[in-house]
């Protein structure tokens, strides 16, 4: 085979490749943007936290650039791509990317006293430090410990375990757990 339909083939095989892959990125999306919209109508079945990202609804928004990016790498690489196809992309991605930004600044200003009006405190010490981390907040107060932060994975484990258990520990049995589970991290540590 000459190197030029080698190379061709091998273009074929990455644009499918990077299909599937948008292709599984747009289904994540929708499955996150599913559940966090879940959590969201069923707020007084939440026991003890709640996750609220601010870029799942935008990132659910933007999906359809993931759809199109794999119609015009298809179309490119196993046929021809008319140029007003392309524009389109183009367009359609500029709105959908003015849409999702608009979206994110509002839910930034109204999702934070949606959940605070139906119970829940933000709890910054059981949040993940990276700058696109879902929010944490918690259905009592008292389960934000001061320290919490330093066990965050821990304690969200335990009660994601007591939720599924059906337990309703008291604040206290809340806060002993929490301390204990930082007692036993720091003996870990030294």
């Amino acid at each position: 085979m000459p190197q030029r339909e080698v190379d061709f083939e091998r273009k074929k095989g990455l644009a499918v490749l990077l299909s599937f892959v948008m292709l599984a990125m747009t289904a994540g999306y929708a499955f996150f943007a599913a559940e966090f919209l879940h959590q969201l109508t069923s707020l007084d079945k939440q026991a003890f936290y709640l996750r609220v990202s601010m870029m799942v609804i935008p990132g659910l928004i933007t999906t359809p650039i993931f759809l199109l990016s794999i119609y015009i790498m298809l179309r490119r690489h196993f046929g021809h791509l008319p140029e007003q196809h392309f524009t389109l992309w183009v367009k359609v991605s500029l709105v959908l990317l003015t849409v999702a930004f608009v979206l994110r600044i509002v839910l930034g200003f109204w999702l934070p006293g949606y959940v605070a009006a139906n119970g829940f405190t933000h709890c910054s010490k059981l949040e993940n430090p990276s700058p696109f981390a879902s929010q944490v907040w918690v259905r009592q107060p008292q389960y934000c410990h001061e320290l919490s932060y330093l066990v965050n994975v821990e304690v969200m484990d335990w009660f994601d375990e007591q939720e599924a258990a059906g337990a309703k520990p008291s604040n206290d049995e809340v806060t002993a757990q929490i301390e204990l589970l930082i007692t036993l991290d720091k003996q870990r540590y030294q």
